[in-house]
């Protein structure tokens, strides 16, 4: 796993599908099948997939990363991660804002029951989408971590100062995150995000928790982007500025 710095994402939507071989492909209905009566909650959406320009996984270069991405059904996606994600030459992307207390306190989400992530802990964000591409065929990472970070604990991007943003490159994920420092302290921070999800008729998270270390990330249960995260933030390796 590597968390690396970027100044500039350059990623534009292109056709195709993902490239699912034609097993995986014929495979996806009777899975999703499966795992919506388990989980009727369950939604098959779009989402966004990476490959570097011209084939691979992609890099930062000089602060930039390039990238090309294919839309797909969730459903594809999710019978892809149950394979255990084989290769197939594309990455699944998305975006977290990493929230911080005036004091100093990272707080993570704890996903759902109803959720295909139910009890993982993790910053608040969501998959890379068609709703994240403009019309000039960018994707508009920025604007993912924002409708995402607002949807799942209302807090809003424009009511903090703005921190570096990294890639966090984990096998076959490839994630973008922000830091987001806000003016309250934790407590009070925790008690406002707390408020808003009990207002939330369908909500993905069921609770937030605060982390000082990666330590108190990993007894809280966190992935393990998540506390590496935890642990590149707090030895200062990611911007706060």
């Amino acid at each position: 796993m590597r968390i690396v710095p970027v100044t500039q994402i350059d990623i534009v939507s292109v056709p195709g599908p993902w490239p699912l071989s034609e097993s995986q492909r014929a495979a996806v209905g009777d899975y999703w099948r499966g795992a919506t009566a388990a989980n009727p909650h369950l939604w098959d959406g779009r989402i966004l997939g990476l490959s570097a320009p011209g084939g691979g996984m992609p890099s930062v270069e000089n602060g930039v990363l390039r990238a090309e991405a294919r839309e797909d059904a969730y459903s594809a996606f999710m019978l892809w991660r149950q394979q255990g994600f084989p290769e197939i030459g594309i990455c699944h992307a998305f975006g977290w804002a990493l929230i911080v207390s005036s004091d100093n306190a990272l707080f993570y989400g704890v996903m759902g029951g109803q959720t295909a992530n139910a009890g993982r802990v993790y910053p608040p964000g969501g998959s890379l989408e068609p709703r994240d591409v403009l019309p000039d065929d960018r994707v508009d990472v920025p604007r993912c971590i924002a409708l995402e970070l607002e949807e799942e604990t209302g807090l809003r991007t424009d009511e903090a100062v703005a921190g570096g943003m990294v890639v966090v490159f984990d096998g076959p994920r490839l994630s973008f995150g922000q830091v987001f420092r806000f003016a309250e302290p934790a407590d009070q921070l925790a008690a406002r995000i707390r408020a808003n999800l009990d207002r939330q008729e369908h909500r993905e998270l069921a609770d937030i928790v605060a982390i000082r270390s990666r330590a108190e990330a990993e007894a809280a249960g966190a992935v393990p982007y998540a506390a590496a995260v935890a642990e590149a933030y707090f030895a200062g390796a990611i911007l706060t500025t």
